[in-house]
């Protein structure tokens, strides 16, 4: 069986989701927080349905932080809080549906179904154009609420699956190494160390450092600071998060560790790779 090309898998699941937006009648969005879908900082296998599409959402503002802070962290750490699907509203009264998605125990990513008009929220601080926008948005059919986590998770995971399937099939590397990378990708934003995985191998610590030197030729803490310098550099690209702020969400103790170890790995600091690839 030939494998799929990145364009081949791509084109396909971008086709899905735009026919499950048509079905709809709604904007999706997808949250990746595994790197399973969002490949690498250029490769994204669902480009362009990570951003939240709809009008109001992309209406001008001042202050992008303050929807990034509520779309990408707050929705994240209730998503994992909860474990089920809920519904959202932002400082600006968009309402969303949000469906969260595990892989092995772990939140994976969440998908956003919208927008929605809240009728109880005062728009009349906003400008004129935006109240305008808003005041065309439907307002969420508590009738539908079931029906549509039902279809939006059954979606989700299909997406999630058929990017494993890229990933994985049909030249899949050992099953072993597999867990190893899949381990660093869906839990380096946790406070784990060499026995956490060592326990999801099955394998003694030891047996375990020893597996990292030979197939990687890296000892743990280097592959787990690579792996949430790896995300570091998704936040700085992708929102204009403070340090702080991004340091909770990748699992490091703080902002200076943050700025030591991105430099040591990326050859600049967390603040010059911003400013690099906004110039860009």
């Amino acid at each position: 069986m030939k494998r799929e090309s990145f364009a081949e898998i791509s084109a396909k699941m971008l086709a899905h989701w735009r026919t499950l937006e048509k079905l709809t009648g709604l904007e999706l969005t997808l949250h990746d927080y595994s790197g399973i879908i969002k490949l690498s900082h250029e490769d994204n296998l669902l480009e362009g349905m990570n951003y939240h599409r709809a009008g109001c959402c992309r209406f001008p503002q001042k202050n992008r932080n303050r929807c990034m802070s509520h779309c990408a962290a707050a929705a994240k750490l209730r998503a994992a809080e909860e474990g089920k699907a809920f519904v959202m509203i932002c400082w600006r009264g968009i309402k969303e549906m949000v469906v969260p998605l595990y892989k092995e125990g772990h939140l994976a990513g969440t998908v956003f179904a919208g927008a929605f008009r809240d009728e109880n929220f005062d728009v009349s601080p906003f400008p004129k154009s935006y109240r305008e926008l808003y005041r065309k948005l439907p307002l969420l059919d508590e009738s539908r609420k079931m029906e549509l986590e039902t279809v939006l998770t059954v979606a989700g995971y299909a997406m999630l699956q058929l990017a494993e399937n890229f990933h994985c099939a049909p030249d899949r590397e050992p099953e072993r190494i597999k867990q190893i990378r899949d381990f660093f990708l869906f839990r380096s934003h946790e406070a784990v160390g060499a026995g956490d995985l060592a326990e999801n191998l099955g394998l003694s610590e030891s047996r375990t450092l020893h597996l990292l030197r030979e197939h990687f030729g890296k000892g743990f803490s280097q592959l787990l600071n690579e792996a949430r310098s790896d995300r570091v550099a998704e936040y700085l690209e992708n929102t204009q998060f403070p340090l702080r702020e991004i340091a909770q969400l990748t699992g490091f103790r703080n902002e200076y560790y943050l700025n030591t170890i991105f430099k040591k790995i990326r050859g600049s600091t967390p603040g010059t790779f911003r400013k690099e690839f906004l110039k860009k």
